[in-house]
């Protein structure tokens, strides 16, 4: 298990030293922070607790969390998720018959 970084269904979230300069507060939606939207069945990886702020630069979205909260989702298991700065990323699979990347969808 990697110390440095949290799976939660199709999203990653990756332990960075610091927030790149530039980033900017995206706004939370009636009060909570949605991580990552549900493509496939409309249920979104959310944050309710106050302490963490997403962030966002250039499409790439980051995670401050200032103590410890929790990231749930309706067909996931809720993890804690301790204090630090983290990228958020989405897992991605190969698929070795048709030679391609794609991501996994929730």
């Amino acid at each position: 298990m990697n110390k440095n970084q949290i799976q939660h269904g199709d999203v990653l979230l990756q332990r960075v030293e610091t927030l790149p300069k530039g980033v900017k507060i995206v706004a939370r939606r009636n009060g909570i922070i949605i991580v990552a939207e549900g493509e496939m069945t409309g249920h979104h990886h959310v944050i309710a607790e106050r302490g963490a702020t997403l962030m966002e630069l250039q499409g790439e979205l980051y995670l401050e969390v200032t103590e410890p909260v929790t990231i749930t989702h309706e067909e996931h298991k809720s993890l804690p998720i301790p204090e630090g700065i983290y990228r958020i990323g989405i897992v991605k699979e190969y698929d070795y018959l048709r030679d391609m990347e794609r991501q996994i969808r929730d």
